[in-house]
């Protein structure tokens, strides 16, 4: 199963904002939330905590869980700048079957009513977004190029949308010129937020609660300081080109699309709440594994075969004219060993013949005496 990452829509408490920032505040993005801000007696990260929704005031009474069971998932919570407080929903167990029951059903409240979701005071649609993705990717809101690998889904409020599962799965070699990492919990997403948020809040010298993968700063004090990085980051937010950021590819990777069963009316007597299934309908995941075309095996190969082709060469006679430029090139050394073995043979020989000589004439001579 993947991961759901539920983030609201308006993301932010407007008057939690407005009485923090003691002015008229609908969203961090804009600047009267902090000409008039008390930086020496609120954090900021403080002003974001209180201004967000955690999982109580998202999720209606913790019904959430997969097959049926909470317990068989975690959920984690993360800042983003233009979306809020975000939760992610990951699996801890493996499904065994692929039915409507046996995927996530999750149910969350919302604090706009419905009757009031078609007026023109917010700048977006009140609901949810649900972001489906790899388990091991953490959401995030900065685009990048592996951006593309997660699936977007937009909730109404008073909603049961039931939304069908297909996987896909992809392998890649790594070469010598198009490297991948494969490492298995290797996140190109993670590596890009990082190397994003970072350059941000050096670009600022200071940070945020939403860059979460920067320790090294301190904190905004200032409404000159804040408004710098916010400008720096809403750049970055909105731009179309890929971060220059040295992350690797993952040799694996999968992609999850979705399509929409069933969108009807939540018709029970909770208001303002939505109703959300994600499931399998088959077990069947298509797989595409690149492999390599040409690799050096085939190469040796083809070029015995081309030399046996247009030699006439075999195996045997390959080693015949191996042995013949041996001879060549090392003929003389090996005569000269095989003289000097030959000569230690005689030698060796002679000292034998000797002996026998030797002993036999003893022998005799013995004999001899004996019998006289």
């Amino acid at each position: 199963m993947p991961a759901v990452t539920i983030c609201r829509e308006p993301p932010y408490k407007e008057d939690q904002l407005t009485e923090i920032s003691g002015n008229i505040c609908s969203h961090p993005k804009y600047s009267s939330c902090w000409n008039m801000y008390p930086y020496d007696e609120v954090p900021i990260s403080e002003f974001f905590i209180n201004s967000t929704f955690n999982q109580s005031e998202t999720f209606y009474n913790d019904q959430y869980g997969l097959n049926s069971l909470k317990s068989n998932v975690e959920v984690t919570s993360n800042t983003q700048f233009f979306r809020g407080r975000c939760h992610t929903i990951r699996p801890k167990v493996a499904l065994k079957r692929a039915t409507k029951n046996s995927g996530y059903s999750i149910m969350l409240q919302h604090h706009i009513p419905k009757k009031d979701v078609d007026l023109d005071i917010y700048e977006t649609r009140p609901g949810w977004h649900l972001y489906i993705h790899d388990p091991k990717e953490n959401f995030t809101e900065v685009s990048m190029k592996a951006s593309g690998r997660v699936e977007y889904v937009f909730v109404d409020i008073d909603e049961e949308i039931e939304i069908k599962l297909q996987s896909q799965y992809f392998s890649n070699i790594a070469t010598k010129y198009q490297y991948c990492n494969k490492d298995e919990n290797y996140s190109e997403l993670k590596c890009g937020e990082s190397c994003i948020l970072n350059a941000v809040g050096e670009y600022a010298n200071c940070s945020g609660p939403w860059l979460h993968n920067d320790n090294s700063l301190h904190s905004c004090n200032s409404y000159k300081s804040i408004m710098k990085l916010i400008g720096e980051y809403g750049r970055v937010y909105e731009s179309d080109d890929d971060p220059e950021c040295d992350c690797d590819q993952p040799c694996e990777s999968r992609i999850f699309s979705t399509y929409i069963q069933n969108r009807k009316n939540f018709t029970k007597n909770i208001e303002p709440s939505t109703q959300i299934y994600i499931y399998y309908t088959t077990k069947l995941i298509s797989m595409m594994e690149e492999r390599p075309s040409y690799d050096t095996t085939q190469f040796i190969a083809d070029v015995g075969g081309s030399l046996g082709f247009l030699l006439g060469l075999s195996v045997l006679g390959l080693i015949g004219i191996l042995e013949h430029i041996t001879l060549l090139l090392c003929g003389g050394v090996i005569k000269k060993m095989q003289r000097k073995h030959e000569k230690r043979s005689k030698g060796g020989e002679e000292m034998d013949k000797g002996s026998e000589n030797s002993d036999a004439t003893v022998d005799i001579a013995t004999i001899y005496k004996e019998r006289l």
